[in-house]
């Protein structure tokens, strides 16, 4: 009688361990199809415009930079960056560039998937004269 019962607990912890299993997969391939997305920079006005969106990333979180090159290849922030949380929308960021002369910008997005994994995108530069 103690046989069968231990034998039917053990039955149950393995049905319930392989179960937890089948699930986990799913998740690594939810977090997978995670990705960040960076639209085309321009300039409107004296305005430097970018923006950018996550994918699939549920409550994963992205930040937006526009970027000025300073060197070959060398790139520093300029004016503020913008954070948001969760998928489905493009997020839009605005440089003032009234003044600066002639630069080469871009748009870069850095963003936190579900599974931890950091993924970063730039956009096109742009060479322009404000």
């Amino acid at each position: 009688m103690n046989l069968t019962r231990t034998l039917v607990r053990i039955a149950a912890a393995v049905a319930l361990a392989l179960a937890g299993l089948a699930v986990a997969p799913g998740s690594a391939a939810s977090a997978a199809t995670c990705d960040v997305h960076i639209g085309t920079t321009y300039k409107s006005g004296s305005q430097i415009v970018g923006y950018g969106s996550m994918a699939n990333c549920g409550s994963g979180q992205a930040t937006l930079k526009i970027q000025k090159e300073t060197c070959w290849d060398c790139w520093s922030q300029v004016g503020s960056s913008v954070t948001f949380t969760g998928s489905g929308y493009d997020k839009y960021i605005y440089y003032n560039c009234k003044g600066t002369g002639t630069q080469t910008y871009r748009t870069l997005i850095t963003g936190k998937t579900i599974g931890g994994a950091y993924k970063t995108k730039a956009s096109n530069k742009i060479r322009v004269t404000c």
